[in-house]
């Protein structure tokens, strides 16, 4: 049961840039963000929070020695350049959208410190971690799913142009705690 809860935990830590990025999303999309946008928008940060330790945990060593260096600023560039697109184009008439492409590398840029996890799992021999990163990528979508509903909820209270500015500021702010302190 300790165990469980140990990996739950985990799950959760992993999962609180999701949620900032979530909010941010939440935030910017307010009108056009419905369950459906929710929904996927979670499950793309679930799944790759579960796919990024699996990847971590069967490729560590082939992986492991250049990944460890660069992660964090290949994170950190990602959401630097979602966040300055976001700020740049926030005075453009159409209402910003974030597809498929957009959603992949946020997801993968906030994944990435799951994938040294999977890098420590391997470390503790721990062979068939499956259950475990189910548990990791549902935490991670219901707490996504959350970040997106408080989001838009906040958003609402807020003029477009700054709910964007705003949006991409947490995404460069996201970007600059993962670049300096990891």
């Amino acid at each position: 049961m300790i165990y469980w809860l140990e990996i739950f935990l985990i799950g959760a830590g992993l999962s609180m840039d999701a949620l900032a990025v979530s909010i941010a999303l939440g935030t910017v999309e307010r009108e056009g963000l419905n369950w459906k946008k929710i929904l996927l928008i979670a499950f793309f940060f679930g799944f790759f929070q579960a796919v990024m330790p699996l990847a971590g945990c069967f490729g560590s060593s082939w992986f492991v020695t250049a990944e460890h260096h660069y992660e964090r600023y290949v994170a950190a560039g990602l959401l630097w350049l979602v966040g300055g697109k976001m700020i740049r184009d926030r005075h453009q008439e159409e209402k910003v959208h974030f597809g498929i492409k957009e959603l992949t590398v946020l997801a993968f840029a906030t994944s990435i410190d799951a994938f040294l996890t999977g890098v420590s799992f391997a470390c503790l021999g721990r062979n068939t971690i499956f259950a475990e990163v189910l548990l990791i990528g549902v935490t991670t979508f219901l707490i996504s799913a959350g970040g997106c509903i408080a989001g838009r909820c906040s958003g609402r209270l807020i003029k477009t142009g700054r709910c964007i500015l705003a949006g991409g500021l947490m995404l460069i702010a996201i970007g600059l705690k993962i670049a300096f302190w990891g």
